[in-house]
């Protein structure tokens, strides 16, 4: 029984996804059994009667209390209200010399209907799924005790593996063991260990879901699980001006794209990449003073292997990995163990999708649990003094780091109207620039545009068809540097092998005068 002072404070806090007021001073509503319900079917909480929606206390009529303890009672052990039934007895307290009634409401092992509908919790709602099949379903996957990566498809066969999947799997483990027991085994024979089962129902022998997701073919993972995909999409922006962008900003949806719909050996792959292509290379020697590392490589392996690792795969929601030029954030549908906002050190991780994380353990792409938070919060510093690291755990899990001061990356506020305005304020015009460079608007866009993230010069000269190195600096980026539109990311070593370039402040509010008088 909850104390006065813990009802008080529930009260005083208002309604959330686990607390509920309801006015019912003389009879119970229909909407206390859609919370009941909603309740149940998510996390549980409380269910307060004769308080008033912004938590003030009415009171129940005192006569009225023991018929509405029995309405309750009754109905939700009527199997032809509430299914399946669910005994809970309203506790009655008095405060303020005001009755109330209040109901403690478990998260069920099961999922609940109110009079054939179904109701889940979303924030301080109750929201009627019953007409959305993938909502029901993820209600039902929710309470899935066992991981769907054990389900078990018995016409798949090993025609339908990706054989290149399999050699990158023993390259990997054989550079830590070359005497692990997988490299000496066929496909079939490896598979078969770890992968083969039951199906439920049938009782026919198969593939489990986590070989088709970790080996398959695309086109296998596409009949097995269609809902597989991770969207990496980067965006030449900070976070904040994304979701605020100012009046005068070019209007551009992303500036790099992977739609992500392989297996998760080959997916891990283009993440990374992904990742090197798009964020800033900041290294520092090993502890033995010889090796270099590469700090987004130490950091985001780890992010990576956690979003494919701990994704529910039944769900039909797709992992997002979105960068932004000062954070990083990834989105995955899960099975929570925590919920809420998470501290980094009190992240507790377990294992949901066990057999797939085995396969990347042995490949020394995920570590043992708690390692990986530990190597985030050990270079993540060194990538960024001040990064800062968010999560928020429920249905879906949500992974934010903080990587670059946003201001560094702000547009000029002040562009005024007119490319001749422009031109003086920010410096020559378009007209002025293509003349003094002795080059097209065309040719100083594309590669303006091309370097909006760091390229290196080879990436430059193949997104634009070009093949000599030498000729294509001397034309081009010597010429856009000196006139301050690029610049190079190791300044003081201009043939430096980690030479990138990218767009300046300059370069950008020139496309961005270009845009305007188009």
């Amino acid at each position: 029984m909850l104390s006065t002072n813990k009802i008080k404070d529930l009260l005083l806090h208002g309604e959330n996804r686990q607390v509920e007021f309801k006015k019912c001073t003389d009879k119970v509503s229909a909407s206390v059994y859609e919370t009941v319900c909603s309740f149940l079917n998510a996390e549980g909480g409380y269910i307060f009667l004769g308080v008033d929606d912004d938590g003030a206390i009415l009171g129940i009529n005192p006569k009225c209390v023991t018929d509405m303890t029995k309405s309750i009672i009754n109905t939700l052990n009527n199997p032809e209200l509430f299914l399946p039934p669910m005994p809970i007895t309203p506790e009655q307290t008095e405060i303020d010399g005001k009755i109330i009634l209040y109901l403690s409401v478990p998260e069920s092992e099961q999922v609940h209907r109110y009079k054939n509908r179904f109701y889940d919790r979303w924030g301080d709602a109750d929201n009627d799924v019953s007409k959305h099949t993938y909502l029901v379903k993820n209600m039902f996957m929710r309470k899935e005790k066992e991981s769907s990566e054990n389900e078990v498809f018995p016409d798949v066969t090993l025609a339908d593996m990706d054989e290149e999947s399999f050699k990158i799997m023993r390259s990997h483990i054989s550079i830590h063991n070359s005497n692990h027991p997988w490299l000496s085994m066929t496909n079939e024979e490896f598979l078969k260990s770890l992968f083969w089962g039951k199906q439920r129902g049938t009782n026919r022998e198969g593939y489990k879901l986590a070989a088709i997701l970790l080996f398959g073919k695309e086109q296998t993972i596409l009949n097995c699980c269609p809902w597989h995909r991770t969207d990496a999409i980067y965006r030449s922006v900070s976070y904040e001006r994304f979701l605020h962008p100012l009046p005068t900003d070019p209007d551009i949806r992303y500036n790099d794209r992977d739609m992500i719909c392989v297996n998760l050996i080959q997916s891990y792959i283009r993440l990374l990449n992904f990742v090197q292509r798009n964020m800033p290379d900041k290294f520092r020697l090993a502890d033995n003073g010889i090796d270099r590392l590469d700090l987004r490589v130490m950091i985001f392996r780890e992010i990576i292997s956690n979003t494919l690792l701990h994704r529910e795969y039944i769900s039909s929601y797709s992992n997002k990995f979105l960068i932004f030029r000062d954070r990083v954030i990834t989105e995955n549908w899960t099975k929570p163990f925590q919920t809420g906002d998470i501290d980094i050190n009190d992240w507790r991780t377990r294992t949901k999708n066990p057999l797939i994380t085995k396969v990347f353990r042995e490949m020394k792409w995920a570590e043992e649990l708690g390692s990986g938070q530990k190597n985030i919060r050990k270079y993540a510093p060194l990538y960024f003094e001040n990064s800062e690291i968010e999560i928020r755990s429920g249905e879906e899990f949500v992974f934010s780091i903080t990587y670059r001061d946003p201001k560094e990356f702000e547009f000029a506020k002040n562009i005024q109207t007119g490319q001749d305005q422009v031109g003086t304020k920010l410096g020559p015009s378009w007209d002025q620039v293509g003349t003094k460079l002795a080059l097209s608007q065309g040719e100083i866009r594309t590669i303006l545009e091309t370097c909006i993230s760091e390229k290196s010069l080879m990436e430059v000269i193949t997104i634009l068809h070009f093949s000599n190195r030498t000729k294509f600096r001397n034309k081009y980026i010597k010429p856009l540097i000196s006139e301050g539109l690029l610049a190079m990311t190791v300044p003081n070593k201009p043939n430096s092998r980690l030479q990138k370039y990218y767009t300046t402040e300059k370069g950008k509010s020139l496309l961005l005068c270009q845009d305007r008088s188009n």
